[in-house]
């Protein structure tokens, strides 16, 4: 072998390690999925302290910053934590970011642009809401005998029970639907320690009741960015759920 291929098979060699040694890069995709976690897990930190309606609709960006880092820190230096994201594992919808129902007595006036099949109102009091936050009309529906219902929609993370407050007083509303699902899910929990934030991911599956299986993972990452895995527990992945079509035992315990 000569001294140029001996030169550009190190070249490639030494490529290749550096390219295993980058952090894994998140898609713009799960970058807002990302966001919208950490928008949520912050609204849950602030539900610990009083009531999400009595509280801000706009959720403290600093807190949500902080958070998504440390949710991107997990997964940029993890190859479990990649393989959970394939998982779809993220926060239960649980409080709402994003919508919720309004339901009203369908013959108010203000919704005669509604029953024509615009997604519009003749309310000044809703418009101006739609306006300051930024909200759309997505859906109107027939609620009952009596009452329809639209859906708000929001396009970026809100308070969504202190939004919908705002909306008790209008004439003929009559009840606020959250949309918060009844039944479990896939979920991520944080909590505050010393120095960084324990986070867990929790994988359900089977039956969506108290009676479901679960998988948890658990992090630590510290203040400064530094990712430690805690621990794998809970029932054993069926294999038709395993996500990382790369391996057939990417789940294995670690400890």
């Amino acid at each position: 072998m000569n001294f140029f291929k001996i030169i550009i098979l190190l070249s490639f060699i030494l490529a290749s390690i550096g390219s295993f040694a980058q952090p894994k890069e998140v898609s713009r995709k799960l970058q807002r999925k990302f966001k919208r976690d950490a928008a949520r897990l912050a609204l849950r930190m602030e539900a610990n302290k009083e009531e999400l309606r009595y509280q801000n609709i706009i959720i403290s960006p600093g807190n949500v910053e902080i958070i998504y880092q440390k949710l991107v820190n997990v997964y940029k230096n993890d190859e479990t934590a990649q393989s959970i994201a394939k998982c779809n594992v993220h926060t239960f919808p649980n409080p709402s970011i994003d919508h919720f129902n309004v339901i009203f007595d369908k013959t108010v006036d203000w919704a005669i642009p509604l029953q024509q099949g615009v997604n519009d109102t003749d309310s000044d009091e809703i418009n101006d809401l739609l306006d300051e936050y930024n909200l759309v009309i997505s859906r109107h529906v027939q609620w009952n005998s009596t009452q329809d219902a639209i859906t708000i929609r929001s396009k970026v993370p809100l308070n969504m029970a202190a939004l919908s407050n705002e909306f008790y007083n209008i004439e003929g509303v009559g009840e606020i639907d959250l949309g918060v699902p009844t039944i479990a899910g896939n979920d991520i929990k944080i909590e505050r320690i010393a120095n960084g934030w324990i986070l867990e991911y929790i994988l359900q599956f089977g039956s969506y009741s108290d009676k479901a299986k679960k998988h948890v993972w658990k992090y630590s990452v510290t203040d400064d960015g530094q990712v430690n895995f805690i621990s794998e527990t809970g029932d054993p992945i069926p294999t038709w759920m395993k996500c990382d079509t790369d391996s057939d035992n990417w789940m294995v315990n670690k400890i």
